[in-house]
């Protein structure tokens, strides 16, 4: 019962949840060859029941499963029929909807069908998931021997208005990064000693953020360097205002393969909003920089920003695959806990972001985009995705790996995880670093002091 209540959830505003939870209170019971389950709503008390056997389950954990699909089929009628919506993903939680599909090959003839019907998943969405699963055909290997290796930089030149993440302001940590950079490089090697010792070879290579381009040349070539494997290997610029000649070059001589260069908008006035210090041109001043050292280029665009329309996403859209980037991807916004604009600006739940984001399906699917991998998020804009599409022959394929669990990602620098994927037992285990800066740090030098 620990993710039921987020079916509730995903209906809010529509059903008012406040700091201590969701207005019902729910139960579930097992009577025998009978489970029943209850929804207590102030005065009001809604039950359901079913015979075990109709879940004609495999074993313990199969009937668990569908025991807690089950539970979640009434709670969203229940809920729909309260408020009278729809939602895109019907009663679908947690953040990968293509595990659910992968989960039912050889189960079901249909498994589209499947989501709609036994999940309330809209068509449109159920066909989006099949494509990402018939992208990456071929990129989903569960290779006990491979590796992915991750790199934290929890730094910005500045602080988006949207932004949850633990990440610093860059003027705010600037005498803290030769040490952040001496902590990560020593714990590369770390990384790159257990990869021998247990047999790893590497996968793909991810430095994010936060902007890992915030940090000085230098400093960058450092880290970079440590990673040169000959494999995919891609660093977030993000910001355009932090990528030069000089750290891009540096970037193509350590091997990097990829870089995002995201405007988030078209749109200055937005961006000035949002509290992201560049410009649309500073953007193609960077892309143009980017491309001139042949990397691939992924681009980010946030649909639902403050006061933009679907005209105004539309506009942005265009203007983005119009530069034929190898890689686009469209995120719906989030409002969490953490960020600033949580504060003064409530969950869209009605159907603004659903446009632009039906839109991106529509038109990046008809000019040639692929959609490749795909996640949720809690609060995030009328209920639905962010959804990363690539020309054909272009999957990122540490996206691909993270998302959908496959391989192990060792990981470095504040706020990292490691997640170590053991495919034939069907079991991963994770281990975090400290998610400050100077926290890790202070860990880091303390550890080889101790030596």
């Amino acid at each position: 019962m620990n993710d039921v209540p987020e079916v509730v959830r995903a209906f809010s505003p529509h059903i008012v949840i406040t700091d201590t939870g969701t207005p019902f209170e729910l139960k579930v019971e097992e009577k025998g060859d009978e489970l029943d389950f209850y929804i207590e709503d102030g005065d009001t008390e809604a039950y359901f029941n079913i015979n075990k056997d109709e879940f004609e389950a495999k074993d313990t954990e199969d009937y668990k499963r569908k025991a807690k699909a089950w539970v979640k089929q009434q709670l969203y009628i229940y809920c729909n029929r309260l408020t009278g919506t729809d939602l895109p993903y019907g009663c679908l939680t947690g953040v990968r909807p293509t595990a659910v599909y992968y989960r039912s090959i050889g189960s079901y003839s249909n498994i589209k069908a499947h989501l709609i019907n036994d999940y309330f998943v809209d068509e449109k969405r159920a066909s989006l998931i099949e494509k990402v699963v018939e992208t990456q055909n071929g990129y989903v290997k569960k290779d006990p021997r491979r590796a992915d290796i991750y790199v934290n930089i929890p730094v910005c030149p500045s602080r988006c208005s949207y932004c949850s993440f633990i990440s610093a302001e860059y003027p705010r940590v600037k005498k803290l990064i030769p040490q952040y950079v001496e902590a990560v490089v020593a714990e590369l090697k770390k990384i790159k000693r257990t990869m021998v010792v247990k047999g790893y070879y590497p996968g793909a290579v991810y430095i994010g953020g936060g902007t890992p381009t915030s940090l000085d040349a230098e400093s960058l070539d450092r880290i970079t360097a440590e990673l040169n494997f000959g494999v995919e290997y891609t660093v977030e610029g993000g910001r355009p205002d932090t990528m030069t000649k000089e750290k891009l070059k540096i970037l193509k001589d350590n091997g990097v393969t990829r870089v995002s260069v995201n405007p988030q908008t078209f749109h200055d006035e937005t961006l000035l909003k949002i509290g992201r210090r560049h410009t649309v041109s500073d953007f193609y001043d960077a892309y143009s920089i980017a491309k001139s050292y042949g990397f691939q280029i992924n681009i980010d665009l946030i649909a639902g920003l403050p006061g933009e329309t679907p005209a105004d996403f539309e506009w942005s859209l265009v203007r983005a695959y119009e530069l034929r980037p190898e890689n686009l991807t469209v995120h719906s916004l989030s409002l969490k806990r953490g960020s600033a604009l949580k504060d003064n600006y409530n969950r869209v739940m009605d159907g603004t972001v659903k446009k632009m984001c039906d839109f991106a399906i529509d038109t990046l699917l008809s000019v040639g985009y692929l959609p490749y991998y795909m996640y949720r998020q809690k609060n995030i804009a009328d209920g639905l995705e962010n959804v990363g599409y690539t020309l054909p022959g272009y999957v990122n394929r540490y996206n691909v790996d993270y998302m959908e669990e496959t391989t192990t990602v060792l990981s470095a620098g504040a706020g990292a995880v490691t997640k170590y994927v053991f495919p034939e037992e069907g079991r991963i285990e994770r281990t975090a670093n400290a998610k400050g800066i100077e926290e890790y740090i202070r860990r880091a030098f303390a550890e080889d002091e101790g030596k």
